[in-house]
């Protein structure tokens, strides 16, 4: 009974999941043999970092409208392009060969923010650093591309997907090999025998008609469709490939594609599965803002992994560097951290604590809010947002361990703060425990696919909160100010 009640839900699964339109195919299916190993990676040095969020201040931080935008966000927007400035300092003196950009470029899409940050990627180009870039769901289309005046909120120009590849031009676009003539996707070859598949996964296409941009990813069967040519012309010229796209690849905890399916991309099993056939083996991302490696054991018995790199204006305003070696095959990925501004030491402040405080008490201070929404009595919501904020805080920083008696209060709770707990303590459980493999600091046998942890271990950062306000929905609809959007990653 068992075995035919599995067969019939693995067959259901099957019919379920073909009716979304898209196909994922294989090498087999184009008539192509892959043997594994794939082509051998060559030897490569890169930085990565994600979400920068730019936002140029010429466009208000004054005023009451601006601080209600703050006080419903967790980014350092203000600090924004001083946080850029250190970051490309820091992959400048790393002696990189290029640095890849997985999205979410500005605040939301302004083409002043955009031209701003073309113009702060300029340095680096010029300095010999080639630069990489795809679109997050932030940047394109975006109606809250906004400016501030006082009590007002002003709408002002965003890009059009035209104008971000021109824009961009130096980062990516003007030397693809391949362009997708659906979407901003594009093969570029940043070091001989290495390709870069930048796939461009945000779903921008409706946003002109909408309120708020679209979190959620937008790989259509057409985007899907010309990722697999890109991967079997790869296969036939002998090329290694890694892929840069915004939303993730693979869960990087269990309940996320439950919970916060905008951050991954859609049918994402059959879509790593799909990169892994082909033998891919690096995936790198960003959107949800943490640092958090995963990886996924494909149906051809791959694996493929998940580098998401947290934002840089958000605590813990991380980078990393990749470097590759060819002869052993190995990938070690470092963590590094922008831990001050000149502008924080000139006054006396430790920027890196400022961050933390900033992203701690915020994400208190709405956890509170949304859960007294909910009829939660002050005291209980504010236990409760505690145990919240520090769950999603190890998951932001990555590498976490529980190591405290209570992950989240679960008796001595009134009737509906009880309900509501229970609902979501395997959500802080799952936040709790971390899965393989470690996130800050990691070496990957990209021949055969294996981990270890450098030895000895680089420093962590510490804590850091995540955004709840996905976590327990708003009991009434939100709005742009109401600070309990997820689109706000």
């Amino acid at each position: 009974m068992k075995s035919r009640a599995a067969c019939g839900i693995a067959v259901l699964v099957v019919i379920l999941s073909s009716c979304t339109g898209i196909r994922f195919g294989t090498p087999a299916d184009r008539g192509l043999a892959f043997v594994e190993p794939a082509a051998p990676y060559p030897s490569a040095r890169f930085a990565v970092f994600s979400d920068p969020h730019l936002y140029d201040v010429n466009l208000g931080i004054e005023g009451a409208a601006f601080q209600r935008d703050m006080d419903s966000d967790r980014k350092l927007l203000p600090e924004s392009r001083e946080i850029l400035s250190a970051a490309l300092r820091k992959v400048r003196d790393m002696g990189v060969d290029f640095l890849l950009i997985p999205g979410d470029l500005t605040k939301d899409g302004e083409r002043q923010d955009h031209l701003l940050m073309a113009e702060e990627l300029s340095a680096l180009s010029r300095a010999g650093v080639r630069i990489y870039v795809v679109p997050g769901n932030h940047d394109i289309l975006n109606p809250h591309a906004v400016r501030y005046s006082g009590e007002s909120v002003m709408r002002v120009p965003n890009v059009t997907p035209v104008e971000f590849a021109e824009i961009y031009h130096d980062a990516g676009y003007g030397e693809a090999l391949f362009r997708d003539p659906e979407s901003l996707s594009y093969v570029a070859e940043p070091v001989p025998g290495l390709w870069l598949l930048a796939v461009d996964s945000a779903d921008y296409a409706g946003n002109s008609g909408r309120t708020a941009p679209e979190t959620g990813s937008g790989l259509t069967p057409e985007r899907v469709a010309w990722i697999e040519s890109m991967l079997g012309q790869a296969l036939r010229r002998q090329k290694a490939v890694i892929v840069m796209m915004h939303h993730g690849i693979v869960e990087h905890f269990a309940g996320q594609a439950r919970y916060f399916s905008s951050y991954l991309v859609k049918d994402w099993q059959r879509a790593s599965d799909m990169l892994a056939s082909y033998g891919v083996r690096v995936v790198f991302t960003g959107h949800f803002h943490a640092q958090d490696i995963a990886l996924r054991h494909s149906l051809s018995g791959r694996v493929i992994y998940d580098v998401e790199t947290g934002s840089l204006v958000t605590f813990p305003d991380a980078l990393r560097l990749v470097t590759i070696d060819a002869g052993t095959q190995l990938m070690r990925i470092e963590s590094s951290f922008i831990r001050d501004l000149p502008s924080f030491s000139d006054r006396g402040i430790d920027f890196w604590g400022y961050s933390s405080d900033f992203v701690h008490a915020g994400t208190a201070r709405i956890a509170v809010r949304t859960l007294k929404a909910y009829g939660i009595s002050g005291e209980e919501a504010s236990t409760i947002a505690a145990q919240i904020t520090d769950a999603f805080a190890a998951h932001f920083r990555g590498d976490e361990h529980f190591t405290g008696s209570e992950m989240i209060r679960t008796r001595g709770l009134s009737p509906l703060a009880g309900i509501i707990v229970g609902m979501r303590k395997d959500l802080i459980a799952s936040l709790w425990n971390d899965t393989e493999p470690p996130d800050n600091n990691l070496v990957i046998d990209l021949a055969a696919g294996t981990w270890e942890q450098p030895t000895p271990p680089s420093a962590q950062a510490p804590p850091a909160p995540l955004s709840p306000s996905v976590l327990f929905p708003p009991a009434s609809p939100c709005t742009r100010h109401a600070g309990l959007s997820p689109s706000h990653r």
